[in-house]
């Protein structure tokens, strides 16, 4: 049977400025929107041994939430030589700070064995950086 595969991503866009604020400054953004992977949602479940174990019966029939997130960057030129040259770049990686999910996994609801729930896990919220880059 016909499936989509777990990478299909239906849209997939990436945009991307720069702006030269000055001889020494560089400002930057980069916004990149996809839809979300497929994944298979589990049909039904049944306990062996109180464990719980999924059964699936669609496979990759459901799409994890679209993933966006938003980076800036900020460089500054400290010094340029004949032959050397430095600048100092700071970035924001996922500047808004979305939980883009990473995975999602199944478990037992907790006030209602019965039921199962869908737990989103995202890597992390957003991340600063600072980098010192040189040629010679």
């Amino acid at each position: 049977n016909w499936y989509n595969a777990r990478q299909d991503r239906t849209h997939d866009l990436a945009l991307v400025t720069t702006y030269q604020l000055n001889k020494k400054w560089t400002l930057s953004a980069n916004w990149i929107y996809s839809t979300g992977d497929a994944i298979s949602f589990p049909s039904g479940k049944y306990g062996i041994n109180n464990a719980t174990y999924y059964y699936y019966t669609e496979r990759n029939g459901y799409r994890m939430p679209n993933y966006h997130r938003l980076d800036l960057g900020a460089t500054k030129i400290l010094k340029v030589r004949k032959n050397f040259s430095s600048e100092l770049a700071f970035s924001l990686y996922n500047a808004y700070g979305r939980e883009n999910a990473y995975t999602i996994t199944f478990r037992d609801n907790k006030d209602d064995p019965t039921k199962t729930e869908a737990v989103q896990t995202a890597l992390f919220k957003f991340i600063p950086s600072i980098s010192y880059n040189f040629k010679f």
